[in-house]
């Protein structure tokens, strides 16, 4: 089963990320961008969902982190925001993000988009 480790400090988002994912993957969520470095210490997911605006490290900061670390460069992250015009959108794939999705996101998609990261890496 594949792992995905999510990062996002908004209890709502956090359950509705465990309900879609939990039955197909194996499922970590995490409150912040310090905590989600700590967790991928510990075991590096196949797939990272990032929020950006998290408190103590946000998810700009994190994917830029994760380019830079020989270990995790090659990591899929979708970065997802409430964040969504073409400059906030910019920011994140050159940050390194592998996709960038608005909320309030189509579960549908992202499911396609997850499964279509983890296919290809």
């Amino acid at each position: 089963m594949k792992y995905i480790l999510v990062a996002d400090d908004e209890p709502v988002n956090q359950e509705i990320f465990e309900e879609i994912l939990m039955d197909d993957f194996d499922v970590t969520i995490v409150e912040n961008g310090e905590e989600c470095l700590e967790s991928i210490e510990d075991r590096i997911p196949d797939l990272l969902l990032l929020d950006v605006a998290m408190p103590k490290m946000n998810g700009l900061e994190v994917c830029r982190k994760l380019r830079a670390n020989p270990k995790t460069k090659d990591l899929p992250v979708i970065l997802v925001s409430a964040y969504a015009s073409q400059a906030d959108i910019d920011i994140g794939i050159s940050a390194g993000a592998n996709l960038y999705i608005s909320k309030p996101f189509k579960i549908a998609l992202l499911l396609d988009d997850i499964n279509s990261l983890l296919a290809n890496s």
